[in-house]
């Protein structure tokens, strides 16, 4: 028989293995619910952590586009000043009788980051240096001074371009290329003279070749006739008793299309809707697009216009078109060049030096090209760019010396 005691031991360690797998069940639960816990909260948590970082980083862009925009609309109010310089400094060249072929955005970089490094570097730079220093140094729209400021300002006012983010402004003359509004007025001819020009070297042909792929085949012709019918008024196609004999029924061309349109008898409102004429096609519009414009005084600046503006003006004028340099792309490459040369070095005061230029290299202008070319410009597309880090906005607008806004649109 048990002892006693023994049995009071024996029931002494029943009790205790009772209560330690009573606790260990109590700890096992307690563990399963932790874990479970972590389980549901970590998602939860996650994607409030997800959720607020994303916040704060949308409010971030908000502001730094906020803070871009109003560096853009500094950058127009920048262009304001330019152009009054601008103004300055040609009535003092003229006072000396000299070239007013001059522009300040032709030589000195619109762009607040070059800006500040000349003016931070002192009047003995090199111009490598400063650009290198640029790239390298600070990226696009970083603050040089931020809101702590690295500058001691005084009473005399900021230190010129040191604030945060950075803007740029680019000028580009509209008076340089073909204004096809013009097409509703007496200078009609002139336009598609100039517009026959721009499609004329051979290298086009291809576009005009008869091919039945293209839905909308149209050859040079017919093209500009398309264009000028959408402009002028009157229901019949354009024609001119020499060149363009085919007349009609100008909104024929157009009955087929789904949905339909009319010609719209009235000038331009974009340059985006040349593509709605009978023969536009994508391809057929990028060749066109950056030679014409809805904006322009009428006239090209023969100072400013690109090669391809030069070489339509020549084609369009020369008196003798049998010449050599109209059928070999070489020796009009080769006589552009050498244009383009003396229009770098001297500059054409008046449209004869032009005229002259061309002469001296055997191609006779008539002299009625005065009608289309001229040697200055007063309409201008602005760009104004602000940056702060890395976010960037936009102003664009086409303006002329005086202030008139023709255009204007932002992003």
């Amino acid at each position: 028989m048990m002892k006693l005691s023994d049995k009071i031991k024996a029931s002494l360690c029943w009790k205790n293995r009772s209560e330690n797998e009573q606790n260990g069940k109590k700890r096992g639960f307690a563990l399963v619910l932790v874990l479970v816990m972590i389980a549901v909260m970590l998602p939860i948590v996650s994607d409030m952590n997800y959720e607020a970082k994303t916040e704060f980083d949308l409010a971030m862009d908000y502001k730094h586009k906020a803070e871009a925009q109003a560096l853009a609309s500094s950058a127009v109010n920048f262009a304001v000043v330019i152009f009054d310089l601008q103004k300055q400094v040609e009535s003092l060249l003229k006072q000396f009788s000299l070239s007013n072929q001059i522009e300040i955005w032709d030589i000195i970089p619109m762009d607040t980051a070059l800006l500040r490094s000349f003016t931070d570097a002192g009047p003995f730079v090199d111009i490598e240096d400063v650009v290198s220093k640029t790239e390298v140094d600070k990226p696009a729209g970083a603050a040089t001074n931020d809101e702590e400021g690295e500058h001691t300002y005084t009473e005399t006012g900021d230190p010129i371009f040191q604030f945060p983010g950075d803007f740029k402004v680019e000028f580009k003359g509209e008076d340089t290329k073909i204004n096809l509004n013009q097409l509703s007025y007496g200078t009609k001819g002139v336009i598609v003279k100039m517009l026959e020009a721009l499609i004329e070297p051979e290298f086009y042909d291809f576009i005009f070749l008869e091919n039945t792929s293209r839905r909308e085949y149209v050859d040079r012709e017919e093209l500009i006739q398309n264009i000028v019918d959408w402009v002028d008024m009157g229901d019949d196609k354009y024609t001119d008793g020499v060149k363009y004999l085919t007349g009609g029924d100008e909104q024929s061309n157009y009955d087929d299309f789904d949905p339909q349109y009319k010609v719209k008898n009235a000038k331009f409102d974009t340059i985006q809707e040349l593509m709605m004429v009978y023969g536009v096609d994508d391809l057929v519009f990028k060749i066109l697009e950056p030679y014409v414009t809805i904006y322009s005084t009428g006239k090209v600046n023969v100072n400013k216009a690109e090669h391809e503006m030069i070489e339509g003006l020549i084609r369009a004028y020369a008196v003798d078109k049998a010449l050599t340099v109209f059928y070999n792309e070489d020796a009009m490459r080769e006589l552009l060049g050498k244009i383009l040369a003396k229009r770098a070095q001297y500059g054409f005061s008046k449209i004869d030096d032009f005229i002259q230029a061309c002469a001296d290299e055997g191609v006779n202008l008539d002299k009625s090209i005065s009608e289309i070319a001229d040697t200055t410009g007063s309409v201008y597309r602005i760009k104004a760019v602000g940056i702060k880090e890395g976010v960037e906005s936009w102003v664009e607008m086409i303006v002329d010396r005086e202030g008139n806004i023709y255009y204007y649109r932002e992003g």
